[in-house]
């Protein structure tokens, strides 16, 4: 597991962020998923190949009022794949449940029929019905695949002819830099609006000095940190212990200050070089030759040529 998953799934986990997302992805907004209602589950499931021992969700909670199964993925990169892969965690999460029934029969011993026994759930059971969204991280758009049907080969006639035999399977996504953040109301607003600033340092700045960033938890400035992609802000918030807010101002200043220093010893660089080839002018005005001005001031073919000769 990499540093960005040890921040985000504890995150996203959170009931009352989760919920929220949830709500505004598949509710219009709407309290439909309660925190107090909400389980965090494992969602491990055995891998279908022999790629890997495991497949593991990133988030899987159970709303318990509901009956529902919701999961988020959390991307940092486009996938092509991402439609058989949800379709993969949600099948993988059906078969869980078909299991636990099952097994919970078996146990009990109270299978009336060779019927029930080979379907493994009796007529009354049910299953959670299992809903996933992709949470996109990166900036910019999402990239890959929206559908599994977008996964197939095949002419147009073909799809056409086959119409709703062809089973397709897609899935919310929200895309960080384009979510809308005055549908939040927990500081998954400020996350929201700092992730559409990342590449405006300016922008950042002056968001980082608002009240609402000032008091944000350190769970909330981890994770907007981590996502920002400045590796010496993480490095002086976790060196130096300081807030988030803070380390971004002391490393602009920083970065004005060093910027600063640079264009000074540009500017001395700068005269330097107009002072050598002020020298090779002059050298070459008083008749010295190309050959000659080279042994002298050990200059190059390219400052021979800045100079006009």
């Amino acid at each position: 597991m990499g540093k960005i998953d040890i921040v985000d799934r504890p995150y996203f986990s959170d009931r009352e962020r989760f919920a929220e997302l949830m709500n505004v992805a598949l509710y219009h907004g709407e309290r439909v998923l309660r925190p107090g209602d909400l389980v965090l589950r494992r969602g491990k499931y055995p891998a279908l190949s022999h790629a890997y021992s495991e497949m593991e969700r990133d988030v899987l909670m159970t709303d318990t009022r509901q009956n529902i199964c919701y999961g988020i993925e959390i991307e940092t990169e486009s996938d092509y794949g991402m439609p058989e892969r949800v379709m993969t965690y949600d099948a993988c999460e059906y078969e869980y449940q078909m299991r636990e029934i099952g097994q919970r029969h078996k146990n009990r011993s109270n299978y009336q029929s060779y019927r029930e026994k080979k379907s493994r759930i009796k007529e009354s059971d049910f299953l959670l019905p299992t809903v996933t969204v992709v949470l996109y991280l990166k900036e910019g758009r999402w990239e890959g695949r929206r559908c599994l049907s977008q996964m197939f080969h095949m002419s147009a006639r073909s799809r056409e002819m086959l119409g709703s035999a062809l089973q397709d399977y897609d899935f919310p996504l929200i895309e960080a830099d384009f979510a809308d953040p005055q549908s939040y109301n927990t500081d998954l607003k400020e996350f929201f609006r700092a992730m559409q600033c990342r590449k405006d340092r300016e922008k950042l700045r002056k968001l980082f000095q608002t009240k609402e960033f000032q008091r944000l938890c350190p769970e909330t400035e981890l994770v907007i940190a981590r996502h920002l992609h400045i590796k010496s802000l993480i490095n002086k918030m976790e060196k130096e212990e300081l807030p988030m807010c803070k380390a971004f101002d002391d490393l602009m200043k920083e970065e004005r200050r060093e910027g600063k220093r640079e264009g000074k010893r540009e500017g001395r660089r700068e005269g330097k070089r107009e002072e050598r080839l002020r020298i090779i002018r002059q050298m070459a005005k008083e008749g010295l030759d190309e050959t000659s001005i080279s042994r002298i001031t050990k200059c190059t073919r390219e400052e021979l040529a800045a100079a006009g000769l």
